[in-house]
């Protein structure tokens, strides 16, 4: 995979497929090694941009602190740095918040926004403080976890094979949340809790679409609600899971698709 120098950091990124371009920010811990379906409307359609968020992957892991802004700046360097001058963008539980400062802050280089999964911060509508569920016993991080992922876990009383999937590759110590304590993830965490744009959201006039699911308690959906209220030109729909309802609803990914191709 390329890297570029750019914002001060060496960062991994892809690039595959061809259209109008769409950045892809990623959520929590993850980076461009861990596996992923094909999703044929975006893949199909789109020229699509991915890469390792500072700390994590293959991209370079500066000196701590890290804060919101450095994400959101890392986003716009890239693109300018790629001489991609205006894109779509998904941003998908943390890369959600990241998505609000980078198009917050640079305004002209995104065109429509996809916030997935994700918040507007401040004292009333965060995300789940994952660093709780690392203060936690190891015995107990994974079933919190499971649980903050779909509501329904708990009680078992339906069939989550999405949920399950994750429950075993935790179980077999793979290399996704919370099994990957890295230096780059805890300083992710850190940022994360600071994230807070509520005062800032009237102002972004982007065709917006948020999205996320009804069993989710790590973005809830009156968090989902509150960013719509909050960002004058969007829509909200809600889809039939929790916080990985891209995997688990096959009508989300077709509908993300729609709404970045209309008009």
């Amino acid at each position: 995979m390329p890297y570029i120098q750019t914002n001060g950091i060496n960062i991994c990124y892809e690039i595959s497929g061809n259209g109008y371009p769409l950045l892809i920010i990623s959520g929590t811990g993850a980076d461009l090694r861990t596996p992923r379906a094909r999703i044929p409307d975006i893949d199909e359609n789109f020229t699509v941009l991915r890469y390792d968020q500072r700390g994590l992957g293959r991209t370079e892991v500066p000196a701590p602190p890290y804060s919101m802004d450095d994400y959101g700046n890392d986003a716009a360097a890239l693109l300018s740095a790629l001489d991609i001058k205006k894109t779509n963008v998904i941003g998908i539980s943390f890369g959600g918040m990241v998505a609000q400062h980078l198009t917050l802050k640079y305004p002209n280089m995104v065109n429509k926004l996809v916030l997935a999964c994700t918040s507007p911060g401040g004292p009333e509508y965060s995300s789940f403080d994952l660093r709780i569920v690392l203060q936690q016993s190891v015995a107990k991080q994974a079933s919190l976890w499971l649980q903050l992922l779909d509501s329904r876990y708990e009680k078992r009383e339906t069939n989550l094979p999405i949920i399950t999937a994750v429950e075993e590759l935790i179980t077999a110590g793979k290399r996704i949340f919370p099994n990957n304590l890295t230096p780059g993830l805890l300083n992710q965490l850190e940022a994360r809790s600071t994230h807070d744009v509520i005062h800032l959201l009237p102002d972004l006039n982007h065709s917006t679409l948020i999205v996320g699911g009804y069993h989710d308690l790590v973005a809830p959906e009156q968090n989902l609600q509150k960013l719509h209220d909050l960002i004058p030109n969007s829509v909200t729909k809600i889809f039939e899971g929790g916080h990985l309802f891209m995997l688990q609803d096959p009508t989300a990914w077709p509908q993300i698709a729609s709404f970045l191709l209309e008009d």
